[in-house]
């Protein structure tokens, strides 16, 4: 079993500490191995928006060299852990901008079946919106039903949350990737995964390698790849529909004003 931890922020503070306390515990699991990832040693440059990910692929962003690591050993792992922390309500900017440079995986998700959780702290408020924005990301990478653990000011201190509940979840989330069972997605997740599908299958599609994923069994004739249930089935098929055609309207009345007719 193989666990990728990414620590998002930029110093040993109480995000990491509180994703510590969850790392500490599953290496006593002795079929766990671990890679950690700091962002702050990446020393990764920001992303600069060239959609190179998109067009090309991800092995052709100006940044591959730093991001070829995090991208292997995301593909390599049972389960991820993010940890990010709260600056101004937000996502610290250095988390994401790691997100930000594998934005491709919203365009062409692949990493179903894989289980998550999601670390967030803050001085005061803003924890719980991080850490649904990462849960959210996640979701849309295919790695569905993430678990959450927070942490604010509030709680006055990391010890405050007791030893109980770091045990339950850090066993819940072992024992989520010991099942081997893909989480089913959110109805949100379900959506949004039929729009990317519809706009890179339509005619009018600017992305090739876009394109291509969407074309691979199990990508162009389900509205999911894993099992999700008949009504977020019917939900995603409908939104395909729906987005289908837009695309096919829309893409005709921009084609037709590039022409000038």
């Amino acid at each position: 079993m193989k666990i990728l931890v990414i620590h998002g922020s930029m110093r040993n503070g109480n995000t990491s500490s509180l994703a510590g306390e969850i790392v500490e515990r599953l290496k006593q699991k002795p079929d766990v191995e671990f890679t950690e990832i700091r962002v702050a040693d990446l020393e990764l440059p920001f992303c600069c928006s060239c959609h190179v990910c998109f067009s090309e692929g991800e092995e052709f962003c100006p940044h591959y060299e730093v991001m070829r690591g995090v991208q292997s050993a995301l593909n390599d792992c049972d389960g991820l852990i993010l940890s990010g922390a709260t600056y101004m309500w937000a996502l610290n900017a250095a988390m994401k901008n790691l997100l930000d440079h594998m934005a491709y995986g919203f365009h062409r998700p692949v990493w179903f079946g894989k289980k998550g959780m999601v670390v967030a702290t803050s001085t005061g408020v803003g924890e719980k919106g991080v850490a649904k924005y990462l849960r959210t990301v996640l979701g849309q990478w295919g790695i569905n039903g993430a678990i959450v653990v927070t942490l604010n000011s509030k709680e006055k201190q990391l010890q405050s949350k007791g030893a109980a509940f770091f045990d339950r979840a850090s066993e819940r989330f072992y024992r989520q990737i010991a099942s081997g069972k893909p989480t089913p997605p959110a109805l949100k997740s379900i959506a949004v995964h039929n729009s990317f599908r519809a706009m890179s299958l339509s005619e009018f599609g600017e992305s090739k390698r876009d394109a291509e994923h969407w074309r691979q069994p199990g990508f162009v004739d389900k509205a999911y790849p894993v099992k999700a249930g008949p009504l977020k089935y019917a939900v995603g098929a409908i939104v395909h529909g729906l987005v289908g055609r837009s695309s096919k309207i829309i893409g005709k009345v921009y084609a037709k004003r590039l022409s000038g007719s």
